[in-house]
């Protein structure tokens, strides 16, 4: 695979043209089509349609770019991968997950795996689903946390199971169900709800609880991040659905007069996180940090009724 016909292929996507492409490759614009009709020949794929003298992306086209440029991106960060492996001994800790189990389940636990390790070298990325299980699948980080099913990776990764979280309504404290300990399914058919997109993971757990009783939740707001259901269900704009696994960090204290509560929904139903590593060669620090986030949730549990209701450690 010809890296400088994949460069410029980002290029031409980038630049929106395959001419202002060519000129930041410094190529002529003749050398450039050759470029990318050989890069298209290799691959058989037609990345790109040519229309009125533009190029543009084909689904093919789009769907190949996604993935190229991980690669790209990996490949250029050759020399500063080598260059911190020749400056360092200390093994590096490299986690990648959702913004919202990063959140809530992370900085406890980096805190204590620092305190037993001093020279500990972590680094934490955000990313979706598709990131996690591809980039820990091409070993870029050793560990990833993210909710079962494992479903994008491109190798066989290695699961381990950690928690798994009842699912519940987060409303404001003052709401008349905040009374409930439970809260039945029916009771929540005429309340407007703060959720995801529908293709998105909570979206699909609150379509699926309304089917199961033959009904359609109110949506009141759509929103594109699970951490943006807390704030504007704290303003009034509807109910959330989620879990302690990724709305602890954002909820609000369960006191009088203010803030968000979370009661559990029956039917009860429950979301399995895990820790995923790469399939062979998982490294010493990965583990010692699975190891030290278990001790961290179950040292959460003995403090925090709540987190110990709602979440149950896997052995």
């Amino acid at each position: 695979m010809n890296l400088k016909a994949l460069r410029l292929f980002r290029l031409t996507v980038l630049h929106g043209s395959l001419s202002a492409a060519s000129q930041a490759a410094n190529l002529s614009q003749p050398a450039a089509s050759r470029l990318i009709a050989s890069l298209e020949a290799e691959l058989k794929l037609t990345l790109f349609e040519r229309t009125h003298q533009k190029l543009l992306l084909t689904l093919e086209g789009e769907r190949f770019y996604r993935e190229a440029e991980h690669i790209l991106n990996a490949v250029e960060e050759i020399p500063t991968i080598a260059g911190e492996i020749r400056q360092q001994t200390v093994e590096s800790l490299r986690i990648i997950t959702s913004a919202p189990i990063g959140a809530t389940l992370l900085p406890a636990a980096i805190v204590r795996l620092r305190e037993s390790c001093r020279e500990l070298n972590c680094k934490i990325d955000i990313g979706s689903r598709f990131d996690v299980e591809r980039q820990v699948g091409s070993r870029r980080y050793n560990v990833g946390l993210l909710s079962l099913p494992v479903e994008n990776a491109i190798v066989e990764l290695a699961v381990e199971p950690l928690l798994q979280a009842t699912t519940q309504v987060l409303m404001p404290a003052t709401h008349p169900l905040a009374a409930l300990e439970r809260v039945p399914v029916e009771a929540l058919v005429d309340s407007p709800f703060v959720t995801l997109k529908p293709q998105q993971i909570w979206r699909q757990r609150l379509d699926r609880l309304f089917d199961g009783i033959g009904r359609k939740p109110r949506i009141a707001l759509e929103v594109g991040s699970t951490q943006l259901v807390p704030r504007f269900v704290e303003a009034g704009f509807g109910l959330g659905l989620l879990d302690l696994a990724c709305c602890g960090a954002t909820a609000g204290a369960d006191n009088e007069g203010g803030g968000t509560v979370m009661r559990p929904i029956t039917p009860a139903t429950e979301l399995t996180y895990a820790c995923i590593l790469p399939p062979a060669g998982q490294r010493p620090i990965a583990r010692r940090f699975i190891d030290t986030l278990r001790e961290t949730l179950e040292a959460r549990g003995q403090q925090d009724r709540a987190f110990h209701d709602g979440v149950t450690l896997l052995p």
